[in-house]
């Protein structure tokens, strides 16, 4: 029930440092030392980030269900998720801009789609291992 809301928050979080990087790009030379700068900035924000989201959306689920363990749940798996999916929105275009191509022209479907695929895993993947 709680996968629309787990996989909006990434990909917002995703397009976001994809929108950022690529205006960075287009601001000056591709050096890979301030792309690596960059990709450890966005990941202390993707964890304070995460852990805000996870722990608001874990505290509704608490409210409604009444059950922590489902809320603990929640709250990791979107802090997890969001703490990674701006790694994929820095990662794919300074990827490619660094091999001299195009950043601009596929960044936005794929980087959506890696961070989709990323978020189910962990949630689905957790959800499996926990129910058994």
């Amino acid at each position: 029930m709680f996968i629309p809301i787990v996989l909006a928050l990434a990909e917002s979080v995703s397009i976001q440092s994809l929108t950022l990087t690529l205006q960075a790009h287009q601001a000056g030379r591709f050096q890979w030392r301030r792309a690596l700068w960059a990709l450890r900035r966005e990941a202390g924000i993707g964890l304070l980030l995460g852990v805000s989201c996870g722990g608001l959306v874990g505290l509704v689920a608490w409210i409604w269900h009444g059950r922590g363990f489902v809320a603990l749940c929640i709250l990791t798996r979107i802090a997890l998720a969001i703490t990674t999916a701006p790694l994929f929105g820095i990662a794919l275009p300074t990827a490619l801009r660094g091999l001299q191509r195009d950043p601009k022209a596929a960044s936005g479907p794929i980087v959506l789609a890696m961070t989709d695929i990323t978020t189910l895993f962990y949630y689905l993947g957790f959800a499996a291992t926990v129910l058994g």
